[in-house]
């Protein structure tokens, strides 16, 4: 499914180059633990998260995450965006709780992935 029609699923608004949005998305993960996405993460899914820092770009950029989404209306740093930018990393925010955003992602067919014991 295209990055973008997940983002109008969810009400998200973008933060970054609207390009980006063109990617196509098969797998999300959802954690606050960066460790968790590092451990258990397929690589190339879509993270969706509560934790807004500059660590969650790194972990993004380290498993070739296709976009990042924010959830309960937090927003990300300008510096956050910048770097998301020069890595062409979609970074968007919904109001939504991370509880109804992995329903409704469920609900029309994006997978979890299976969980990567051995890394």
């Amino acid at each position: 499914m295209e990055l973008s029609l997940i983002a109008d699923m969810l009400d998200c608004r973008n933060h970054t180059d609207e390009f980006l949005l063109k990617k196509e998305i098969l797998y999300c993960y959802a954690s606050d633990m960066m460790s968790d996405v590092l451990k258990s993460c397929k690589i190339g899914a879509l993270l969706i998260t509560g934790l807004v820092n500059q660590q969650v770009i790194h972990v993004a950029e380290i498993m070739d995450l296709k976009g990042i989404i924010f959830v309960s209306g937090k927003e990300p740093s300008a510096v956050m965006i910048e770097k998301a930018n020069d890595i062409k990393l979609p970074l968007m925010t919904t109001k939504k709780q991370l509880f109804e955003v992995c329903g409704i992602l469920h609900v029309v067919g994006l997978k979890g992935g299976e969980i990567l014991q051995d890394r």
